[in-house]
């Protein structure tokens, strides 16, 4: 998932969660879009965890290996479904994005994308690092959006690097929402200050960051991933210093995340000074 090194952190099997994932998104997507994103999202029967290619020598290359060695639907870190907690949120009013343009960097094949607009955003880019995600994202939202007709609003997914890249309309700063999740985790330990620094760069003052905190596990070697383990406590240290403050701070019930990684998120809303 990646825009830049994203990866969205463990296999699943998402068939255990599907009724809540199913319920959630009716709510926000319309009957004809909902139909269409369960039917694309279900994970093939049967799937199998893949072995990693060798560590390339640069970092972020890592996740073109992956994504071109053949990434199915619920597969590996794919879990074939958004979050049900950034339904939750959305659907809950705790976050309003009608108007709204958000990003959405590491967005993988995109199922937060559809989401965002039928929650009321004008636009909503999806960013990906790997060639062969950016594909597979603009599948997957060709085939919701033909089901809806015409969608309103503006859903697209790009290619570049979130360390890099600039929005060709609104330049920087020009955000009104982001949402990390299976992003920041993703970041190596050395670039982490980074990213906390292009967040900054990209959303603009009094605009919103939601983070979906994960993997938290207190136990775990900091240096071992991706995903490399994080808390509310590194983000706030991280984004605190860039001009974020924390508006709404919840752990994840168990009942809004993947089966896989209940017990170990957190729900994180900043606004931008």
């Amino acid at each position: 998932m990646l825009l830049s090194r994203s990866f969205v952190c463990a296999t699943l099997s998402l068939h255990r969660s599907q009724p809540l994932v199913q319920n959630l998104q009716s709510k926000l997507l319309t009957p004809r879009m909902a139909t269409v994103v369960d039917s694309l999202a279900s994970p093939p029967a049967g799937g199998t965890s893949k072995a990693d290619p060798p560590e390339p020598e640069v970092y972020s290359d890592r996740w073109e290996l992956l994504w071109g060695a053949g990434l199915a639907r619920g597969e590996r870190w794919d879990a074939a479904a958004a979050s049900p907690a950034i339904v939750d949120l959305l659907q809950s009013g705790k976050v309003d994005v009608k108007g709204a343009r958000v990003l959405v960097p590491g967005c993988g094949r995109g199922y937060d994308l559809p989401l965002f607009l039928s929650s009321g955003a004008t636009e909503v880019v999806g960013l990906e690092l790997a060639p062969t995600a950016v594909g597979e994202a603009r599948a997957y939202l060709q085939e919701v959006k033909a089901a809806e007709g015409a969608a309103a609003g503006d859903m697209r997914v790009e290619e570049g690097d979130f360390f890099q890249w600039t929005d060709p309309r609104g330049g920087d700063g020009s955000w009104d929402v982001g949402f990390d999740y299976t992003f920041g985790c993703a970041m190596h330990p050395s670039t982490r200050q980074q990213w906390a620094h292009h967040w900054a760069r990209h959303v603009r003052s009094g605009g919103v960051l939601v983070t979906l905190v994960f993997p938290i596990n207190a136990e775990a070697d900091p240096n071992v991933g991706p995903p490399f383990p994080v808390s509310p406590e590194l983000y706030s240290e991280m984004l605190v210093p860039q001009g974020f403050e924390v508006t709404y701070s919840e752990p994840v019930p168990g009942e809004l995340s993947h089966p896989s990684r209940a017990g170990r998120e957190v729900m994180m809303v900043w606004r931008k000074k």
